[in-house]
Formats: structure tokens, C-alpha cells, sequence
């Protein structure tokens, strides 16, 4: 039989396997049960949406399964992330050009300020020319956070200045080489967008 709705052809006697709409009942006057191309189904008021709607369900019935729930999955996805709400702010300032004063910094001996400059010299590139120092963390040991990234920042700068004896300019760079932090003696550690 031929769908009036959706005019495609099928060997089903009831429903239209494509939009799952029903076929007149053999005998009525549309006609008859015989497939027709010349009598077509004028959409009642009632069902305008589910007409508009019928080509969009066919194509996505012709489709695998593998891909229909690939296709429900994203369309979940994204409405999750269109009406979940953001993330809750942690309170840190993290505006370019700001000194984030409330991240803690916790008492450092001597032995662990040489114990983190060693480490981060094993897992990342430090460079220093003159009295400037660079440093450039790989992206196995860089935090996602921003303020894991800050405070990763601040206590290699207080662990260089226990070690030095001074506050030295410090540019800390991210895996793509920008920087995303610089320590001086002035204003400390300074977020860098």
C-alpha cells in the first residue's frame, strides 16, 4: 500500500512502517484499501504536528540502531549541558592582572622548598636567565583548575624565594606555552590571561 501521509510504499496492510500512520480500513471511501497515488490524506487540524513531524520520524527510523541511540545520546548531552547550571564559583579571583590573596599557603622548611624545586625540575622545563625564571609545565602535571593552577604557581614562587633568599621574577607557562602566571617581588603572584 501507499502512505497518504508520508507516500512511500509498503507490503503492510494497517500501519505505514515509516511514519506509523494508520491505512484507511478496506472499504472505506479513501480508497478502499487499494493503494492509491491520487488520493492523499488532508491533514485534520489535530494532527498538523505530527504531519510536520513524519518525514523527520522516517529518516530517523531508517536508521541503524547503533546510530539512533548515538543521535539520542548527543541530544541528551546536549540539553544536560544547555539547562544544567554552572558550576558553583570556589570564591578565588581569578580576573587577569589579580593577586588571589585567599588561596592558603602552608609553612615551608627549607628541605621541602628544595624537595618541590626538585620535583617540578624532573616533571617540567625550568629555565633561568639572569635573575628571571621560567617555567614551563607539561600537560601530565598541570592542573585543569584554575585554582590548582595558582596555587601550583605560588608555591613553586615562595619555595624559589626560601631557597634564594629573595623574591625572583617568575613566568609560569601552561602545556601550550602561554603563561598563565607570573610571581615578582612587588606584587607576588599575578594571574595572566
Amino acid at each position: 500500500m501507499r502512505c497518504n501521509a508520508c507516500d512511500k510504499e509498503s507490503n503492510n496492510q494497517r500501519v505505514c512502517p515509516y511514519c506509523f500512520t494508520p491505512y484507511p480500513a478496506a472499504g472505506s471511501a479513501r480508497g478502499g484499501g487499494r493503494s492509491s497515488t491520487s488520493a492523499r490524506a488532508v491533514p485534520d487540524s489535530g494532527n498538523a504536528a505530527t504531519q510536520a513531524l513524519a518525514p523527520l520520524k522516517a529518516t530517523f527510523l531508517k536508521q541503524t540502531p547503533l546510530v539512533r541511540f548515538s543521535l539520542v545520546g548527543i541530544v541528551g548531552v546536549l540539553l544536560l549541558w544547555t539547562f544544567l547550571p554552572d558550576s558553583p564559583k570556589s570564591g578565588v579571583d581569578l580576573t587577569p592582572g589579580s593577586v588571589p590573596s585567599n588561596i592558603i599557603a602552608t609553612p615551608m622548611q627549607r628541605e621541602e622548598a628544595l624537595a618541590l624545586i626538585k620535583r617540578t625540575r624532573e616533571t617540567a622545563l625550568v629555565d633561568m636567565q639572569a635573575d628571571e625564571v621560567y617555567v614551563s609545565y607539561p600537560a601530565a602535571t598541570f592542573p585543569l583548575l584554575p585554582e590548582g593552577q595558582i596555587a601550583l604557581a605560588q608555591q613553586f614562587a615562595r619555595a624559589d624565594e626560601i631557597v634564594e633568599g629573595k623574591k625572583r621574577r617568575i613566568f609560569f607557562h601552561n602545556p601550550s606555552g602561554k603563561v598563565f602566571a607570573q610571581s615578582d617581588g612587588v606584587t607576588g603572584v599575578t594571574v595572566v590571561k
